[in-house]
């Protein structure tokens, strides 16, 4: 693996995000669907929102996810006796022989953004309050129980939620609970249900989704709830009507993803 491809793959802003999680043209359509399309629909639908704060705020947040990514991927499998393997051999051994330019490189452009976003007068708070990041990754990362769930949940919460508050420039409760419910909340319930780390939550398993193989139909049903109280909070509480866009995109992803397992099972 050359110097130049590694680098390009292990530095370059959102790449290595791409090349391990998202891949292919599947992998980019669901990124679309479940991170872009609800931080900007979320976004969109509060005053104050700028564009190039929106972007300046994921690329932020994921410089700090990414440095995480890569931890897990190149040093916890290490402590680990049936790792998740994301990156072949050659790849494992270019991160050996360029790891500490990488992370020299990283945070150069960790410092280049903070810079640039201070320069648009992008709040000091928040640029902290993001960077943290980093630790909450490193607790995931080294930590394998139930309370990793709740850790995964605050992580999901901080990558959704960093480009709605960057771009208004503000703290707000709503828009951070909107995008919570949006998206991470969704995924916790079905981790939980899983038993990932042997935990499982018989709360959720009792009157959400008895198992794991339920999570499509959870789903629809969930999103189906979601936009109900989105609606009636567009009309009796002024809440943008953009807001009822993203969970409608979701609710017709699900939809579809269902059928498509239904199809695919009675085959």
């Amino acid at each position: 693996m050359s110097l130049y491809r590694t680098l390009v793959i292990f530095t370059f802003p959102m790449v290595y995000s791409f090349y391990t999680r998202y891949k292919g043209m599947t992998g980019v359509f669901a990124w679309l669907i479940k991170y872009l399309v609800p931080c900007l629909g979320v976004s969109l639908c509060f005053e104050g929102f700028s564009a190039l704060n929106f972007l300046l705020g994921m690329v932020y947040v994921y410089e700090f996810y990414e440095l995480g990514y890569i931890q897990n991927d190149c040093e916890t499998i290490k402590k680990e006796e049936i790792p998740t393997l994301r990156l072949n051999e050659k790849e494992l051994q270019a991160y050996e022989k360029c790891k500490y330019l990488i992370f020299a490189i990283r945070i150069i452009e960790i410092l280049i953004l903070i810079y640039v976003m201070y320069r648009v007068r992008i709040s000091v708070s928040l640029l902290f309050l993001y960077a943290a990041t980093m630790l909450v990754f490193y607790l995931y990362n080294n930590i394998r129980n139930g309370f990793c769930l709740v850790v995964h949940l605050v992580l999901m919460m901080m990558r959704y939620s960093a480009p709605v508050l960057i771009s208004l420039n503000r703290y707000e409760l709503l828009p951070i609970l909107l995008i919570l419910f949006i998206y991470p909340v969704t995924l916790f319930i079905e981790r939980s249900v899983k038993g990932k780390f042997g935990y499982k939550n018989l709360l959720f398993s009792k009157y959400l989704m008895s198992s794991y193989e339920e999570r499509y139909i959870f789903r629809i049903k969930y999103y189906v709830a979601l936009l109900i109280v989105t609606v009636l909070t567009t009309i009796f509480g002024g809440l943008s009507s953009i807001c009822v866009i993203p969970i409608v995109i979701l609710l017709v992803s699900s939809i579809m993803t269902y059928k498509n397992k239904r199809l695919q099972y009675n085959k």
